[in-house]
């Protein structure tokens, strides 16, 4: 049975979505990406899952009305994928992975206006002293953070006896999360 890395990574973002109230928008789309590529556990080892209409990574950059942040990859990937997500906002995930290791790492930014308080333990203050929430599970490890405008999370997770686990603690995703540009 094939898992779907992404599975984390579509609920974390479904989470972030619903704290940006919106009733305009009340599609089974909603949260959806558009051109969804992945890391995947298969029954004959881990695969990158190609959606082969998506854009590519640079293309996909470049359709979004603001400037995309990258943060320095605390390992060379292997894989990149970059897809828009369907919200009443602008929101895009970045998602590199190394299938050698079984690890990856996956960004998402939006320019939601939302307002609302966040949810989680509060977590490590990235390095120019800016708050972030702790959405970490049993698969991935994650931290959610908002600067100038914007709505960020990162997650990371590994492969593990056939399981995807955290891969970075929230401390060490602070650093991370600190080295965008």
């Amino acid at each position: 049975m094939r898992k779907l890395t992404s599975f984390m990574g579509w609920l974390l973002c479904l989470a972030i979505v619903a704290g940006c109230g919106s009733d305009q928008v009340e599609s089974a789309e909603y949260g959806k990406e558009l051109n969804h590529t992945s890391m995947v556990i298969t029954s004959d080892g881990l695969k990158w899952d190609v959606d082969k209409t998506a854009p590519s990574f640079e293309d996909t950059l470049k359709q979004m009305p603001f400037e995309v942040k990258q943060i320095k990859l605390p390992f060379p990937p292997t894989h990149q994928a970059a897809s828009v997500i369907k919200a009443p906002f602008d929101m895009i995930q970045l998602t590199y992975a190394d299938l050698l290791y079984g690890q990856q790492i996956i960004l998402v930014e939006s320019n939601s206006q939302d307002d609302s308080e966040p949810k989680g333990k509060p977590g490590p203050k990235l390095q120019n002293g800016t708050p972030t929430w702790i959405q970490s599970d049993s698969q991935t490890s994650a931290l959610y953070w908002k600067a100038e405008g914007y709505t960020y999370l990162l997650m990371s997770n590994k492969v593990k006896n056939g399981h995807f686990v955290p891969l970075f603690t929230p401390k060490e995703l602070a650093v991370i999360a600190s080295s965008m540009k």
